[in-house]
């Protein structure tokens, strides 16, 4: 009897098992999709509105506190050929806290979303015969459920130290953003978000656990494989085989079954061997392993042959130890963002989808993406991409700004979520860190908890910090046991005397936007060996808005409605006091909110990713070796840190990104060379000369030519400069920064310089950077300044007559949807043509927005 699985997706219906706000949900009704949650059924009959739409948010609440009832009648009855035969329910996952009966039989309880269950059903299943079986979910709302887990194991924290919810969400096992954060709505789902199904079979294989090690000389490969077998004797045989990215049969071996139901094959691969690359660096080919038990059973898994590594080695000319990724004894640089869930419906977040998201940051150059610790650890179909477009996985475990409890019970409840996540996605090529917790230790800094980084020993149960037995013993040891090469790192951020030491592990630089709201110039004070979080907000494309906020005189961005679609605190100082400090700037109508705030975004960004992938130096100099933006994407039409918006719609700040993390790019900064007198006030340095270098994120060198340019921004004339700065061959070191020349501007307030880095052979243009004075408030733009958009089949180009700043191109609102561009928020200089790809046009015209273009409108005076 091979094993057979029929998914249990037909015929689910729901009802309210509370009295809360809503009696039509009182008796069952039928389900919208299957997997589901409640409020995707709720929406599907139209009893709640949109939460993620005005304010709904309010007047949904009441679903997070209700009690909900899944069932099917639709479970076929089962035939069992010979006494051997059994049957499984399985539960792949369960939202959250749940008691499931089978004909009226409790079969589990559960309490966490975070993990699955295998329930043997075979006695229940024989006594109830040739009829269909009822299944019954009963869920109880998760945030009582929390309260009563808080109250009867006790909170160490004094209260106010938990922001995004209450305290309550650290105590139950569940998606943490659930509780709301600063970037979405508190939609607090309840259901079977994902599928379940029923297995009969006389035996089949369990675990499955595919791991590697690639040897120092990238010649060879052991592959481990382990696992067990259910209704197999001592002595039976399991068929491993391997078959390379070209489906030729590799090796194939049989291993016996031990005494325990467990096996284990050592594989070594050593020829021909193909190597898994992040794909800024090489090819992604997967290998196939393979566990047979003759015809009964049958598993597979693709595996990336690639060597990692995590290397801390001390640096030659900075304090501290480098923090860089290795693949393949290649040092990677790791430019990219993090990832929140991608809805708070999850059931909503099909493959599509998740390409979809997967393939933008594959287009924006984005080789690694940070999988956020509040959320889940990620839909295989999320890993499985990752490997196939070689993007690399940076994983939290799922732990968030909280100061968990640490109880027996509860850290049982993380040794068996841990085992099976770690089991589940582990083998993934694309993984290359399991992180801890997402700023707990960060957090006890902040606020005083009990956290002494020089005891090491323990016991830290009587502390007000007990979640470091989870930390610094639990993960570590499970990972230890189960995650092969991939390593461990006990927080993000973590490293050196504090958390965000600069010098060591990784940083969250917050100190800009949040915290001391540092001008987004500090960002190249807080240069560190590895930035896995920072950001700055702005607002979504003027469509989304629209969306979020159907009333139009709500319209604005000091409405109510709008207040509610952001989420981050202090908003509404930050836009203007940064904008203020850096650029003349325009808030109403809401379009220029939008064009001001992604403006201050893009510029913000520019800022960090110019700073700190020039610190990328080569070996020994690998000063900042990775810079994971939040975030790359929305969940809801709000305003955030995100770089796309919940409708792919690309923020200027994503094509920020995108031209930084390129292969080739050329970086420019002006330096100081002159203070004011000290004796006077309100007057800034001189910053007369600059700084130019390129970046090649090529292994090999490459050789290219630089051309410099200079205009005047207020005539649009070209300026002079040296015969010997305006162009000069280069060679460009493989996979680093080559520092290249410091020139003196002439008129430096008010003069642009364009650096360009071109193929000496094919003259094709590599890299394209143009440096302004600052602040840019203070620049004078040419007062007839056109900007020239047309449109050449497929291509966009721009031309101008004078210097222009952050020129965007969109189609107008009221001509539908926006079309999709190559590339977005340049400058333009007078001389050249700026071709962008476009799809989706369809003939439709082009709008452009730049810098104070308000300020060419008739009659306007400054």
């Amino acid at each position: 009897m091979p094993l057979q699985k029929i998914l249990l997706d037909k015929e689910w219906h729901f009802k309210q098992a509370t009295t809360l706000n809503n009696s039509t949900a009182s008796s069952f009704l039928p389900c919208a999709q299957f997997p589901t949650v409640a409020h995707i059924d709720l929406l599907h009959h139209k009893l709640i509105p949109d939460p993620y739409i005005d304010t709904n948010e309010l007047n949904t609440l009441w679903v997070n506190e209700a009690n909900w009832t899944y069932q099917t009648k639709a479970i076929p009855p089962v035939s069992f050929s010979s006494q051997t035969s059994r049957a499984t329910l399985v539960f792949d996952g369960l939202d959250t806290i749940v008691s499931v009966y089978l004909n009226e039989k409790l079969i589990l309880e559960s309490q966490n979303m975070h993990i699955s269950h295998r329930v043997d059903v075979t006695d229940l299943l024989k006594q109830h015969g040739e009829k269909e079986s009822i299944l019954e979910l009963r869920f109880q709302n998760a945030p009582a459920y929390a309260r009563k887990e808080w109250k009867r194991i006790g909170y160490k924290g004094n209260g106010t130290d938990v922001h995004f919810g209450g305290p309550e969400r650290l105590f139950v096992r569940k998606a943490q953003y659930h509780w709301g954060w600063d970037w979405g709505p508190a939609v607090n789902t309840s259901g079977p978000w994902k599928e379940i199904w029923l297995e009969t079979f006389e035996s089949k294989i369990d675990d499955f656990i595919v791991r590697q090690e690639v040897a120092a000389d990238l010649k060879s490969a052991q592959i481990t494989v382990k696992g067990t077998v259910e209704g197999v004797q001592e002595g039976g045989r399991v068929v491993i085989g391997i078959k390379t990215p070209d489906g030729v049969q590799a090796m194939q071996s049989e291993v016996p079954v031990d005494s325990k139901g467990g096996f284990t094959a050592l594989l070594k691969l050593d020829k021909d061997l193909q190597l898994w690359y992040p794909f800024t660096y090489g090819s992604q080919p997967l290998y196939t392993i393979t566990a047979s038990l003759s015809s009964q059973h049958s598993i597979s898994q693709k595996l990336g042959l690639r060597r990692l590594k995590l290397l801390q080695h001390p640096l030659k000319k900075e304090p501290g130890t480098a923090f860089v990724f290795s693949i393949n004894n290649t040092p990677i640089f790791a430019g990219g963002s993090c990832w929140i869930p991608g809805d708070f419906m999850l059931p909503r977040m099909s493959r599509q989808r998740y390409e979809d998201w997967l393939l933008l940051a594959k287009a924006g150059n984005q080789t690694m993406i940070r999988v956020w610790g509040g959320g889940i650890v990620e839909s295989d179909h999320f890993y499985e991409i990752c490997d196939r477009e070689g993007i690399l996985v940076w994983q939290d475990f799922l732990f968030a700004c909280g100061d968990y409890p640490a109880s027996d019970d509860f850290i049982e409840k993380i040794k068996i979520e841990a085992t099976q996540q770690i089991k589940r996605v582990g083998y993934h090529a694309s993984l290359a860190i399991w992180a801890g917790n997402n700023e707990d230790y960060m957090l006890a800094e902040r606020w005083g908890w009990e956290y002494d980084i020089d005891d090491q020993k323990g016991p830290w149960d009587k502390t007000n910090f007990p979640a470091r037995e989870i930390y610094e013993r639990v993960l570590p040891k499970i990972c230890e046991d189960l995650a092969g090469d991939v390593p461990y790192w006990r927080s993000s951020p973590y490293g050196g005397k504090t958390s965000n030491d600069t010098t060591v592990g990784d940083t969250h630089i917050w100190d800009v936007w949040h915290g001391k709201m540092s001008p987004y110039q500090d960002y190249k004070a807080y240069t560190s060996r590895f930035v896995s979080e920072f950001g700055f907000e702005s607002a979504p494309n003027i469509r989304t808005l629209h969306k979020a906020i159907t009333v139009p005189s709500e319209r604005h961005w000091q409405s109510r409605t709008f207040d509610a679609h952001d989420k981050g605190p202090g908003h509404e100082r930050r836009y203007g006091m940064y904008s203020g400090e850096n650029f003349r700037f325009k808030m109403n109508p809401l379009s220029s909110f939008v064009y001001t705030t992604q403006f201050l975004q893009a510029e913000a960004m520019s800022y960090a990713y110019n700073h700190w992938r020039r610190e990328f130096r080569g070996p020994g100099e690998e000063n900042c070796s990775g810079i994971l933006v939040w975030q790359l994407n929305d969940i809801w039409p709000g305003t955030s840190w995100a770089l796309v918006d919940v409708d792919f719609h690309r923020k200027p700040s994503f094509y920020i990104t995108k031209r930084a993390l390129a292969k080739v790019v050329v970086g420019m900064e002006r330096v100081v060379t002159e203070e004011p007198s000290y004796i006077t006030m309100g007057y800034l340095p001189k910053k007369g000369a600059l700084d130019v270098w390129a970046v090649n994120g090529v292994v090999e060198e490459l050789d290219a030519v630089l051309r410099l340019f200079a205009f005047d921004i207020e005539s649009g004339k070209a300026v002079d400069l040296p015969e010997d700065q305006r162009e000069r061959t280069l060679k460009l070191k493989g996979n680093q920064t080559t520092e290249i020349t410091r020139l003196d501007i002439p008129n430096p307030e008010q003069t642009v310089i364009a650096a360009y880095i071109d193929d000496p052979k094919t003259g094709e243009r590599l890299a394209r950077w143009v440096s302004w004075p600052e602040p840019l408030k203070f620049v004078r733009f040419k007062k007839d300044l056109k900007m020239e958009a047309t449109v050449d089949g497929d291509t966009v180009v721009l031309k101008s007559n004078g210097p222009a700043k952050g020129v965007v191109i969109s189609v107008p609102i009221e001509a539908g949807d926006d079309a999709i561009f190559d590339d977005n928020f340049v400058d333009v200089v007078p001389g050249e043509e700026i071709k962008i790809g476009v799809k989706g046009l369809d003939g439709r015209k082009i709008e452009t927005r730049f810098l104070c273009d308000w300020e060419l409108e008739e009659g306007f005076e400054l």
